[in-house]
């Protein structure tokens, strides 16, 4: 029996531990498998919208591709603007220490990286690095041949539901009109939204007016009375100071909110947690937090309740998982922050898919057309997206659609 369940010539030791063991993961990795080596690694800025004439236009993003010598071409996300010509120049750097090497490793490349550019490891560091790690993760599932999400644990979630954004258009600010507004979006179909009431910057103080204040509570009232099962999520943006953060947040217990999104800086978790602590309504914030270090004190001192962290920012799928993994013992749920490309959203599809502490993500710029071009079949949606079940990421980026998307590295976006 033993013989027919480890295999011919195991023992329940080898079983788990050596060479010749029959798991599942030995099973995964094909018999032949080599050592998977980088061929090339290349930086691309690109603009993924056009305009009425046909020109580029819209938010430069930061993409890396990485080759391989099996002719598998992996991609990864590392949009931070306005800083991509940075970041491409990071990818540059770190080129050298990926080349010849073996794209099964992803762990010590990661490593590898991080530790040669320790000196001078900031937002742009950890932005190239996030690209490159995604792009790994991509060529490594499709060796596989399989969806990347199969790597991550394999599905808790069949689809992944979204909340839209900034839906409500240019719009009076009164209760009236986001109820209307509302109304609309729910009957196409939308479960939850956000937006920005705050948006033009407040005075240096931080303070927030009570004009502004009592605008925000009318729209909220709104939004709320045009939805009863609609799920509301405020942008703050960090333009706030607590005393402020606190008003509103007060201001916004009776219409049961889902979120209130960086109402303040994030450089202090301590400031961060007297506004949590002061509300019921549920803090989420993590976009601006780059890696589970940073995320630690705010983490272990329950100053938020929903972590936001973007894969394109925070040290890709490795990064990512490892923050999760650390809210999750605080039982804390997880929101991707998803403004970035297809390739960016790609990875949040599949992490969001294998997690059980996931919440909700972020629509973003998600484009159905240029999503249909890239992964092939898109189901348009205000409610859910659904999960590539192609290899790796399940996207593909021909290179005509590179050739007719890049920018040039000297006409990139620096400001």
């Amino acid at each position: 029996m033993a013989a027919g369940i480890l295999g011919a010539g195991a023992t329940t030791a080898t079983a788990w531990t050596g060479s010749e063991a029959n798991t599942v993961l030995n099973q995964a990795r094909p018999a032949a498998s080599g050592p998977l080596k980088i061929a090339n690694v290349t930086p691309y800025i690109m603009r993924m919208s056009k305009n009425a004439k046909g020109q580029l236009s819209g938010v430069h993003f930061l993409l890396c591709r990485i080759d391989t010598d099996e002719g598998i071409t992996g991609w990864g996300d590392g949009s931070s603007w306005p800083n991509v010509v940075t970041i491409a120049s990071e990818i540059e750097m770190a080129k050298p220490h990926l080349v010849g090497r073996s794209a099964w490793d992803i762990e010590r490349l990661w490593n590898t990286i991080s530790n040669v550019r320790t000196s001078s490891h900031g937002a742009s560091v950890q932005s190239a690095i996030s690209a490159i790690d995604i792009a790994l993760w991509d060529i490594v599932s499709q060796k596989l041949g399989v969806p990347l999400y199969k790597l991550l644990g394999g599905k808790v979630n069949d689809r992944v539901k979204i909340y839209t954004s900034y839906r409500w258009g240019n719009i009076p600010r009164t209760a009236e009109a986001y109820e209307k507004r509302t109304r609309e979006l729910v009957a196409e179909g939308a479960l939850a939204g956000k937006w920005d009431p705050f948006f033009d910057r407040l005075e240096s103080n931080r303070q927030v007016s009570l004009k502004t204040l009592n605008e925000v509570v009318e729209m909220v009232r709104g939004i709320r009375a045009g939805g009863a099962q609609f799920e509301i999520c405020v942008e703050g943006h960090a333009k706030l100071n607590v005393a402020s953060a606190i008003r509103i947040a007060k201001a916004l217990e009776p219409y049961n909110v889902l979120f209130f999104e960086e109402p303040i800086l994030p450089e202090n978790a301590q400031a961060l947690l007297e506004v949590q602590r002061a509300t019921s309504v549920p803090l989420a914030i993590g976009e601006r937090i780059k890696s589970r270090l940073e995320a630690r004190d705010y983490i272990e001192s329950n100053a938020f309740r929903i972590l936001q962290p973007d894969v394109a920012r925070c040290g890709g799928i490795t990064e990512f998982r490892k923050m999760v993994a650390m809210a999750e013992s605080h039982f804390m749920t997880f929101s991707p922050h998803n403004p970035n490309s297809p390739v960016c959203l790609a990875a949040h599809l599949h992490l969001a898919a294998s997690s059980g502490s996931f919440l909700i993500l972020e629509e973003g710029f998600t484009d159905p057309g240029l999503c249909r071009e890239l992964f092939g079949t898109w189901e348009d949606s205000r409610a859910y997206f659904m999960v590539p079940e192609t290899p790796g990421l399940g996207l593909k980026l021909s290179d005509a659609f590179v050739r007719e998307h890049s920018v040039p590295i000297d006409k990139a976006e620096r400001s």
